[in-house]
């Protein structure tokens, strides 16, 4: 919103390895649960503070941060912020000089009497020689050479999703619901859509599929590719904020499952002509998804990939740029679950008749490599092998090699790899184990790499294209040295089909004392998209957990089958039944912690958010004698409610799956809860609509059900920012009272 016959361990005896691993040998009639990886505590020093859990990254601390690669493929530069400075570092020759001050930029805003900087602002994108600034609410192109302002692409204070492109410096940004552009430093309205339920120029299909922009510029600039989302059909939906003085009231278009949907379509705008020109549609657009668009290198020909609404049929069309006419239909990819793009098509840079494409035909996500004809060459990754592709960065600047992560080694890491097109020769760049995240230079040449390992807190370092380390910008052994420290153990159990192997994390109070018996709190998510236990800075776990475990609770969470980064076949599995897989294997997690002495059984409590916060209702009405407290953050109450893209993909459409609807919705089990319940509602959530609570929680003061109902008036799907402190003590104080 993107595991139990199960082992269960007996404590009589413990093999501990030399790598500090243990396996917890069983009796031969009792199923095993195997701990794979331990990270003992730490018991001397400070304890956090919930005011602490909000602090600054590691970079933040050295006064560094924006790390970001220049646009430039002949002359790699990265730039980032340190302290009031833009420093630009050359990693070919190891030279690092000041690109600009915080002072040098506000002179030149005072001189023009736009308001000055208190810190230096947020860089959208650096160009040859300029960048492209966030000035409070101006959106600037500024020249670090010549320490002034180029243009204002921003003038009013509505103008937002800011697209530059880097070579013509142009922009593209939308006010309300139209698309406008720059050139030349004038502006021009690209569309002039009178009915506000016509947008162009956003996002569309509420950022499913990965899409995260509306605009697309070409390769030469001359041209924009934008969506065209006629949404006037849709239901609107009414949140409402509140000041002390006033009442504002926005009302959101929000497609249902099984509703009407939207309709949407690709334009291209001609720069230089002010031309606009539809690509025709290939089928019904309000029955069609459009996942990604994207520019061929001579900029003739525009590629978007088109998903029928059931989700299960996927084309990739290739239409004429001048026309708008469909040139041809290049290849089709169906599944009897569903096909879920999230990536567009990546064309070959030397070799424009070839892009590679990512799919999960074969069972994982894996790089194949096709022609424009739409004949596959070749499976670039080896797609039979049960590991999966998390990111595919680009290409060596010749073409012969892919740049990516994923999961080759460890299921609980992430690391960088290139792979040879011709010869599929795979070579592991980063050399530490852990979980890497990588922004790779245009050029294929140099890579930042931000990575963390249970035994490595912190690294940020620029690698080149062989893995060697060329710079350390920042590095943290221990994130919070002189505190506290939980012991961490990696738990490998059995799904409940007895076959699937699933990964749980469990979090030990630093004190922890096996003759005493702990309360637990299970910590859940169990959806598609999100990977909870990895072997990053203590496994993932966020600093609030940590801090439960200081407290006096062992935290606990599974990644059920439903989960990401374990193949299609794990997370499909919860195809038209959500709920049922999840909560299956999360009660073999349970079966687990009750069979450890140091567990008191009777004081175990569940926590989750969006899916998470479903999971942890639909945990405790089915089973509302096991959890004893329950804290559900902006559930997800009836599938029917939640808007249609991700609900139609993993339930299908209410009308073609009652039973399944049915059964997952939690309006039917509202009888069934006993014990503490509190669920916490952003105000103005436009992902999961308040509406899911309020009836829900309607339901029990109907049916004279206590429960709790805390709401969050002025934050949307999220509580952020210094209110996040609250939302911690709100949960920390209910588990103390009620646990």
């Amino acid at each position: 919103m993107k595991k139990l016959s199960f082992l269960i361990a007996t404590f009589s005896f413990v093999l501990i390895t030399n790598a500090g691993n243990c396996v917890l040998a069983t009796e031969s009639n009792t199923p095993q649960a195997e701990i794979i990886q331990t990270k003992k505590a730490v018991k001397d020093g400070k304890k956090l503070e919930i005011e602490q859990l909000l602090q600054a990254s590691p970079l933040q601390k050295q006064n560094i941060s924006q790390l970001q690669w220049n646009s430039l493929t002949n002359l790699p530069a990265l730039f980032y912020v340190k302290n009031d400075s833009l420093m630009k570092y050359f990693p070919e020759t190891n030279v690092t000089e000041t690109a600009l001050t915080l002072e040098e930029l506000n002179h030149d805003l005072r001189m023009r009497q736009y308001e000055t900087m208190e810190q230096f602002p947020p860089i959208l994108k650096i160009g040859d020689g300029f960048l492209f600034l966030q000035c409070h609410l101006n959106r600037m192109i500024f020249d670090y050479r010549a320490k002034r302002l180029i243009f204002d692409a921003s003038q009013r204070e509505n103008a937002t999703n800011f697209d530059v492109h880097t070579s013509t410096q142009q922009v593209a940004y939308t006010r309300d619901n139209n698309l406008y552009t720059t050139r030349n430093r004038m502006r021009f309205a690209v569309t002039h859509n009178a009915d506000p339920g016509v947008v162009s120029g956003q996002a569309v299909h509420r950022n499913e599929f990965g899409i995260t922009k509306g605009t697309f510029w070409s390769n030469s600039g001359n041209k924009l590719a934008y969506y065209v989302m006629d949404e006037t059909m849709v239901r609107q939906f009414p949140l409402t904020s509140y000041a002390k003085d006033s009442t504002k009231v926005k009302l959101i278009r929000y497609p249902e499952a099984g509703q009407e949907m939207h309709s949407t379509q690709v334009c291209v705008f001609n720069a230089e002509t002010h031309t606009n020109t539809f690509l025709e549609p290939y089928a019904d657009p309000q029955r069609t998804y459009i996942p990604s668009v994207t520019w061929s290198p001579d900029d003739k020909e525009v590629y978007t990939v088109i998903l029928d609404r059931n989700q299960k049929d996927l084309m990739l069309i290739c239409y004429d740029a001048n026309t708008g006419f469909v040139k041809r239909m290049v290849f089709k990819e169906s599944n009897d679950t569903y096909v879920e793009p999230e990536k567009g098509i990546v064309f070959r840079p030397g070799t424009p008749d070839q892009f590679v494409w990512m799919s999960e035909r074969n069972g994982y996500n894996h790089i194949y490599l096709y022609n424009t004809q739409g004949e596959c060459l070749k499976a670039v990754t080896p797609d039979k092998e049960p590991w999966a592709v998390t990111s595919l960065l680009g290409f060596s600047h010749d073409g012969k090699l892919i740049y990516f992560t994923g999961t080759k080694d460890s299921p609980l890491q992430d690391n960088l790899y290139s792979v040879d097109i011709k010869s599929g020769k795979i070579v592991r760049l980063t050399k530490e184990d852990g979980v890497h995240q990588v922004s790779m230079h245009v050029s294929g040449r140099y890579f930042i790499d931000t990575w963390s390992s249970p035994r490595m807190g912190f690294c940020s370092q620029i690698i080149d294209d062989k893995g060697k380390i060329i710079k350390v910008i920042g590095k943290e052994k221990d994130l919070l040295p002189g505190y506290v420290s939980p012991e961490f153990r990696v738990v490998k159990i059995k799904a409940a089909d007895d076959k699937t192997d699933l990964y749980a994390r469990m979090i030990l109070p630093h004190d922890f004392d096996s003759s005493r018996k702990y309360p637990v709190i299970v910590y859940v998510y169990g959806g598609p998209h999100v990977q909870l236990v990895r072997e990053s800075n203590d496994y993932s776990c966020g600093r609030f957990l940590r801090f439960l475990a200081q407290e006096g609770y062992i935290v606990w969470t599974v990644d059920s089958r439903g989960s990401d980064n374990r193949g299609f076949a794990f997370e499909s599995a919860i195809y038209r039944h959500v709920g049922d897989v999840e909560a299956a294997d999360q009660m073999r997690g349970v079966e687990y912690l009750k069979t450890l002495p140091f567990v008191d059984a009777d004081r175990i409590g569940i926590d989750g958010w969006s899916y998470g916060g479903f999971m942890t209702l639909t945990l405790k009405t089915r089973y509302p004698d096991v959890f004893k407290v329950a804290t559900a953050g902006g559930p997800v109450i009836d599938w029917k409610w939640y808007e249609v893209m991700y609900g139609e993909r993993y339930m299908g459409m209410p009308q073609e799956n009652a039973i399944g609807y049915r059964n997952a919705s939690l309006m039917n089990r509202v009888d069934s809860i006993r014990g503490k319940v509190m669920i916490i509602q952003g105000g103005i959530d436009p992902v999961v609509l308040p509406k899911n609570s309020s009836l829900f929680v309607q339901e029990c003061v109907s049916r004279h059900i206590p429960i709790d109902f805390f709401v969050y008036p002025n934050h949307e799907h999220n509580v952020m920012g210094s209110d996040r402190i609250h939302l911690f003590r709100k949960l920390y104080d209910y588990y103390q009272e009620n646990l």
